[in-house]
């Protein structure tokens, strides 16, 4: 599954981490030392998980992730992988079962409008579309369910694994860091501090960050 695959093939610097997880390659490169640094953190996005489709490249601000050093360990990345993987694949059956299948009605409609019904080929066809966006509607409310549901035991996985007290850790290590780069941010910069931790979200939550941050 690809993730912000133009971010991925400009990572082109040496990574200051590797890890090989399942045949995958999982470089982590600092993002203070490329140009998304302005683009991401200033969104509260402090880390981006980038794939061209089979290998990935974590694009991480340096003291974040200290702070949050333990949740980009290699046990914890296996099972944020398997999580990967697990919604390539569901969002590759669910488009099986809604986008061929509307595709081909479609086409099949269309072909009988043009042929057999002229006169009402363009309210048939309006009537197709209509008929193929609240596919889309239904395919993309389906996926999201799933991959929430998928994203709940992704996170009670990584709690387990580093036990309840280490995970609250994290999540007040992580708070501090929003309130101190912002902060920072506020006296360099005149950086309206309130505006952007509104949308900072916290560790638990990085996870649902669907196909993009952990």
């Amino acid at each position: 599954m690809k993730l912000n695959s133009k971010v991925y093939k400009q990572l082109t610097n040496e990574p200051f981490e590797k890890q090989e997880i399942n045949g995958k390659i999982v470089e982590f490169h600092y993002m203070d030392d490329t140009p998304f640094l302005v683009q991401f953190a200033a969104r509260g996005r402090f880390a981006v998980w980038t794939s061209d489709g089979n290998d990935y490249k974590v694009l991480i601000e340096s003291t974040y992730y200290e702070a949050l050093k333990p949740f980009y360990e290699y046990d914890v990345n296996v099972i944020w992988l398997n999580f990967l993987d697990r919604v390539s694949n569901i969002s590759r059956k669910v488009n099986m079962w809604f986008i061929i299948p509307t595709l081909i009605l479609y086409a099949i409609g269309a072909i009988i409008a043009l042929a057999f019904f002229q006169d009402q080929t363009l309210p048939i066809l309006l009537g197709l579309i209509i008929i193929v966006v609240i596919s889309n509607m239904v395919q993309s409310r389906l996926v999201n369910k799933k991959v929430r549901e998928e994203n709940q035991n992704t996170q009670d996985k990584i709690r387990e694994f580093l036990g309840q007290e280490a995970f609250d850790q994290l999540v007040k290590n992580q708070e501090e860091h929003y309130q101190q780069y912002f902060k920072f941010d506020e006296v360099e910069e005149s950086t309206e501090v309130t505006e952007v931790e509104a949308d900072a979200e916290p560790i638990v939550e990085e996870i649902n960050e669907e196909k993009d941050d952990k």
